[in-house]
């Protein structure tokens, strides 16, 4: 996920030159008509600007001159009320073709510096647009909360559709032995951005603290659990608009049970969310 200086490119205009007319006789001054100059090149071409330039433009307008494309900038971030001083960065971007035409998504992450355990980072989601030499908001989502310790997680381009995509989000909570890691989709619908849907992408408590008091030892085995939840987009189809959803749920649950099983969804075109159940939003055995 460099700006670039671009200098106009100059258009060279000729005038022509004025034929004299036949000669005279020396004494006299050459004389005739004098022909028009030729008429300038009518307009100057738009210069080229490049898509990392553009990029680099949005968000100088959006965060600042200190934003970049590439490393940290430091900012602030205004929850609740409170403005809190923020590391911003640029934590997703791609240009993606949508029908005849391009389009760039783009994800900007802040940390808060004074962020705790249970904070939450900050993610802002664009949909940006082409518009003559610069981008132009298409759809966005910002101020949205992910993590903790102020960190958002990571988030990636996800193609769900023949030309239809969005962003992936995944983020943690870790404590007391146990990991609780989560994934959400945020895609375009048909008023905006959405958040279509969260589950779990990881749990696991293997190293909970119970299990090293000899006392609760072997109640606490019986109770380990180790599963990821793999997310992909079925494309078997792939000139249909939006792909089914598919999550393989794999690991081992309490008592050692092995888990394989995969489960399907279809985005719902009125709520425009995935109905994922309870068992795929759990923090433990089922």
């Amino acid at each position: 996920m460099s700006a670039v200086s671009l200098k106009p490119i100059a258009v060279l205009a000729f005038a022509g030159t004025a034929l004299l007319a036949a000669c005279k006789p020396a004494a006299e001054p050459a004389s005739g008509p004098q022909a028009e100059p030729a008429k300038a090149a009518a307009a100057e071409p738009t210069a080229h600007v490049s898509r990392t330039a553009r990029l680099q433009a949005f968000l100088t307008e959006r965060y600042g001159k200190e934003a970049k494309l590439s490393g940290e900038w430091r900012g602030t971030w205004t929850q609740d009320g409170d403005v809190r001083a923020t590391d911003w960065q640029v934590c997703a971007e791609q240009p993606v073709v949508t029908g005849d035409s391009w389009q760039q998504l783009l994800a900007v992450c802040g940390s808060p510096l004074d962020g705790a355990h249970p904070d939450p980072g900050a993610i802002d989601f664009f949909v940006l647009r082409p518009s003559g030499d610069r981008f132009s908001i298409a759809a966005e989502l910002t101020g949205q909360n992910f993590g903790s310790q102020g960190q958002p997680g990571t988030v990636s381009i996800i193609r769900a559709g023949s030309d239809f995509y969005g962003f992936r989000i995944e983020h943690g909570w870790f404590g007391q032995g146990y990991s609780l890691i989560s994934q959400n989709l945020v895609l375009p619908g048909p008023n905006g951005l959405v958040d279509a849907g969260s589950l779990r992408s990881h749990i696991d408590n293997a190293a909970a603290y119970d299990c090293d008091d000899a006392e609760f030892a072997e109640e606490c085995r019986t109770g380990v659990f180790n599963l990821d939840f793999a997310l992909r987009f079925d494309s078997s189809d792939p000139s249909a608009r939006i792909w089914p959803l598919t999550v393989e749920e794999v690991g081992s649950s309490c008592g050692g049970k092995t888990v394989r099983q995969e489960h399907r969804f279809t985005l719902d075109p009125k709520s425009w969310t995935y109905s994922f159940p309870e068992s795929l939003q759990r923090e433990g055995c089922e």
